[in-house]
Parts: structure tokens; C-alpha cells; sequence
């Protein structure tokens, strides 16, 4: 399986891939790794992750969305206003960040989308939030059996419970030949894989990156450099890891939610679905919009400090898209609390669409300086 298959499912959509489901089947476009793609999946529905690859123009969006807005959210909205999204069936978002909130409800003002439906995600995962979420998801699936007339069954679930941690465990499998000393993958050719899975058919992703798996160990082994964790806003473009790898280090690893926190964890095949489901989606590696308990602050920053050391990670580099608050508010905590510990980090605001490359590269080139 050639790399270069993933790269081109992980580009602009609609990909081939998309348009060939779209003959006879239908899609729904997703905001945040919160949602349970399964109940979508389970309903014959392909769950395609919202992004602005390749469109770089924020001008019809601005008009909606004030310029204090992530540039991800405004490029998102433009490029649904522009009708670049109308090939989707539906639209579900839920109450991640104020930015996407808005920008869900600009989107249903202005497109009026076939399907839309807002699932209120609980920022603790008690055991009274998890009840709460299962019942949020119990709407959800019966608001799409009743607007796309389909039954989604018990087994049907399961079978995507299934498919889906299928595809969990073979990211996990791929990460983990990135813990080696002797690399054979690039951080860009990583990212390009796990951003793929969010835009392609589930059962072809898992075909095409079991094939991938099967003949890594075939592919030629890289040269030492330094080993880089890269933490913060979305990335959804494999350009921004080029950006940095081009610099002369590698990128082995991420607290991402397009990377690692999108599949880390299971989904319990043992337990009655939509609690399984619900356990999943709270419990699982969280983005600063959980607070309390089990997915706190202290929680994730747990997370980094054993990625630091199962991947054997010389430097982190924090990065957040401008008026991201939630994840510059967090990366202000992380990079002190690192700090202290002795470990390097490099901070990089940006915007969402790749500008100021010059000043960045200088930034990353000099950080590889120290590291060296």
C-alpha cells in the first residue's frame, strides 16, 4: 500500500473516495473528536470531519465571524458559505469551543443543511455525565433513524464498535513503530495517515492501513535526528509537520485531536453500546474543554510526560491557532510545568492556513540549535 494513497485521501475533500460513496450512498460532516462516529456509521452513513484543507480564503466567512474567531473556524465557514460542503447530507456539531458553536449556527442559518443536530457533550466524565451523554447519544440515533428513514439496531452498533476500534488499534499499532530508535516513517507521513481516517470510508481505511502495516517493516530505515512532540490546536494538514521536519528533526508523536487523542482509547465491546460509547468518548484522552476528575488538567499533563518518554522525545513544541483560548490557555500551564522539569519546549502561534513560513522555520531551526 503506497503512502502517497493516504496522502491524497488526507487532502481537500471531497477526495475520490468521497464521491464515489456519494453515487448511492449519503454523508454527514462532523465537528470535534466528541462525536460518536459509530451511531453514524451504524445508520449506512459515511462521518466526514469538517476542515479547510486547501482553502485558503477567510472573505465571505469574516462577514459572520468577527476576526477575534480561530482562523479554522472562519476558513471552515467560508468554505461551507462558498458551497464547498453542500455535497454533505447533514451537519452535527456539539458545545466544544464558543468558535465552532458560531460557527455551526451561522452555517444552519446561511445553508439550512438537510440534517442538523447539536449534541450537548458534558465537560466532566462523572458517572452522572455519562448517563447524561448516553442519553444525549439515544437522541442522536433516533433523530437520524427518523430523518433518513433507517433502523440502527443493537447489532449494527456493535458491528461498528467494532470497525471503529479496528481502525484504533491499528493507529496504535502504527505509533508504536514510531517509539523506535530506528524510524521508518516520517511525522508527516503519520499525520497523513491518521488525518486520513477522518475523511474515508472506515472499512477501506482499515484495509488500506493494514496493507501499510503488513510491509513497514520493508521500508527504509531514517537518519537520526532529534525527536519532537508537537501539542495544541487541531492540525489537520500534514504541511505544518513538512514545516517543521524540514528543519532537521522528526516529529514521533502528538497530543492532537486529529493524532493520538482520536483513537487512544477503546470502546468496552463487552457493555450495553451507548454506555460504551459514552465511557469512551468522555474517558478518553481529553481536550482542555473537560475539566474535573479523571479528565483534569493534571490528567493531560500526565499524558505528556509518558509520551515524552515512550517516544524518547528530545523537545515539545506547543502550538496554538491566534484566539484559541482553550488551548493557549493550556499550553501556558504545560509549558511551565515542563519548564521545571528540565524538559525544552518551543512555543509557535499560527494562524490556520500556512503563512509567516519564514519566521517559523527560523523559530524551529534555532530551537533544533539547543537540542543539538
Amino acid at each position: 500500500m503506497s503512502i502517497e494513497e493516504f496522502f491524497e485521501a488526507a487532502g481537500p475533500v471531497p477526495t475520490k473516495w468521497i464521491n464515489d460513496w456519494k453515487k448511492d450512498k449519503k454523508t454527514i460532516g462532523f465537528f470535534c473528536s466528541y462525536i460518536p462516529e459509530e451511531i453514524i456509521h451504524a445508520a449506512g452513513i459515511l462521518p466526514i470531519r469538517i476542515n479547510a484543507r486547501g482553502h485558503h480564503e477567510t472573505d465571505v466567512g469574516d462577514g459572520f465571524l468577527s476576526r477575534l474567531n480561530c482562523t479554522f473556524c472562519r476558513t471552515s465557514l467560508d468554505k461551507a458559505l462558498k458551497g464547498e460542503y453542500d455535497f454533505l447530507d447533514g451537519l452535527v456539531s456539539l458545545n466544544s469551543c464558543d468558535h465552532v458553536r458560531r460557527t455551526y449556527d451561522n452555517w444552519v442559518h446561511e445553508k439550512s443543511p438537510q440534517f442538523v443536530h447539536f449534541l450537548s457533550v458534558p465537560h466532566h466524565a462523572t458517572p452522572e455525565a455519562i448517563d447524561w451523554y448516553r442519553g444525549e447519544i439515544s437522541l442522536f440515533k433516533n433523530k437520524l433513524q427518523e430523518h433518513f428513514k433507517v433502523q440502527i439496531p443493537e447489532n449494527k452498533i456493535k458491528n461498528s464498535i467494532k470497525v471503529f476500534n479496528e481502525t484504533r488499534k491499528l493507529l496504535k499499532a502504527l505509533y508504536e513503530k514510531r517509539k523506535e530508535a530506528e524510524l521508518k516513517i516520517t511525522g508527516k507521513e503519520a499525520f497523513a495517515i491518521t488525518i486520513s481516517s477522518t475523511a474515508l470510508p472506515r472499512e477501506t481505511f482499515n484495509q488500506m492501513l493494514s496493507k501499510f502495516l503488513e510491509n513497514y517493516d520493508s521500508r527504509p530505515s531514517l537518519e537520526s535526528k532529534s525527536r519532537l512532540l508537537v501539542v495544541g490546536s487541531l492540525i489537520d494538514d500534514y504541511e505544518y509537520i513538512q514545516l517543521i521536519e524540514d528543519m532537521g528533526a522528526y516529529v514521533v508523536t502528538d497530543a492532537q485531536c486529529f493524532g493520538s487523542k482520536y483513537f487512544w482509547n477503546l470502546v468496552d465491546e463487552n457493555k450495553e453500546t451507548l454506555q460504551a460509547l459514552s465511557e469512551r468518548y468522555l474517558t478518553k484522552p481529553a481536550c482542555p474543554r473537560m475539566i474535573g476528575d479523571s479528565v483534569d488538567h493534571s490528567t493531560r499533563l500526565a499524558y505528556l510526560k509518558n509520551m515524552i518518554k515512550d517516544f524518547y522525545v528530545d523537545g515539545v513544541v506547543f502550538e496554538s491557532l491566534k484566539f484559541c483560548d482553550l488551548h493557549s490557555g493550556e499550553n501556558y500551564m504545560f509549558i511551565k510545568e515542563l519548564k521545571d522539569l528540565g524538559v525544552p519546549v518551543l512555543v509557535l502561534d499560527r494562524e490556520y492556513t500556512i503563512s509567516g513560513v519564514g519566521q517559523m522555520k527560523t523559530r524551529v531551526q534555532a530551537f533544533l540549535e539547543v537540542l543539538a
